[in-house]
């Protein structure tokens, strides 16, 4: 099964990282470098998660992540990605959170924690 990953950033070395961490795990990804560009993605692609950052230009991860929400309900995980401290942030209606910075290693297994939850079993990215 192909994971399809949509990540959205302004910040491109960020961006960069985590789409290169992440086709390493054989994920399809596709960026997106603010929210109006995000939203347009979403009618081409079915995707199986969804990274954001919280602070961006003209439409912020949480307004973002309102209008994902009623386009596709809770059918897509999302994680916020972010140097907002996790305390300070609205975690209403968000699948997790990932801290800025972070390693390749912990942004696996934030990922995995989200879509898999602390039972284990056979992880979504998990190396053949």
């Amino acid at each position: 099964m192909v994971k399809k990953v949509l990540i959205v950033d302004d910040n491109k070395e960020d961006l960069e990282t985590m789409k290169s961490v992440l086709e390493k795990w054989d994920c399809e990804v596709t960026i997106a470098t603010d929210g109006a560009k995000a939203l347009d993605a979403l009618k081409s692609n079915g995707f199986n998660l969804i990274l954001m950052d919280i602070k961006m230009p003209t439409l912020s991860g949480y307004d973002l992540l309102r209008l994902m929400r009623e386009r596709l309900n809770h059918k897509v995980k999302m994680i916020y990605v972010s140097i907002v401290p996790e305390q300070e942030v609205d975690m209403e209606d968000i699948d997790g959170f990932i801290q800025k910075p972070f390693s390749p290693e912990n942004l696996m297994k934030k990922i995995n924690e989200v879509l898999w939850g602390s039972k284990g079993g056979k992880k979504w990215l998990e190396k053949q």
